[in-house]
């Protein structure tokens, strides 16, 4: 009994370990987690920091990926301490006529545990996003570009 219950604790973590991201359907639809699974797959990022990180996302946006063909929406970050990676969930937003389609995607990135390793804080209180989560991001966000691009019908 006791060698089954720490079999299914262990399978958990896991899950928790590969990814912070909920899980997917094929369709990529994000499916709801057991609440046990929720609770253990928990982000290391309190709410207000969650809030803090994404502001940044968005602000250097406006700078950077999005002057493109997509507008972006970054919707939720977590962040796992046991496995060191973080997922952003967004979407991007193809700069067309019309009804605009939206494509949900998530970038993961690597060897960022918590808020102090997305975001510096210098002396005087000033925050920007930690250089190597911002190339981490810039890559992933290349990348999904290149995927969803072909998937839009361009006008």
């Amino acid at each position: 009994m006791r060698t089954s219950f720490i079999l299914i604790i262990a399978a958990q973590l896991l899950g928790c370990a590969g990814s912070v991201d909920t899980n997917r359907d094929e369709s990529g639809t994000s499916a709801a987690l057991p609440a046990a699974s929720a609770e253990l797959c928990r982000s290391t990022l309190s709410r207000e920091e969650e809030r803090k990180a994404l502001k940044l996302v968005d602000d250097i946006c406006g700078d950077t990926w999005c002057e493109g063909d997509f507008n972006f929406a970054f919707n939720e970050l977590r962040c796992s301490r046991s496995s060191g990676s973080c997922a952003l969930q967004l979407e991007l937003l193809p700069r067309v006529d019309g009804s605009i389609p939206r494509y949900a995607r998530t970038c993961h990135t690597r060897n960022f545990r918590g808020f102090g390793s997305l975001v510096e804080t210098s002396e005087n209180g000033y925050q920007s996003l930690n250089w190597d989560f911002y190339e981490q991001l810039t890559d992933c966000i290349s990348r999904l570009e290149d995927e969803v691009r072909p998937l839009v019908d361009w006008y």
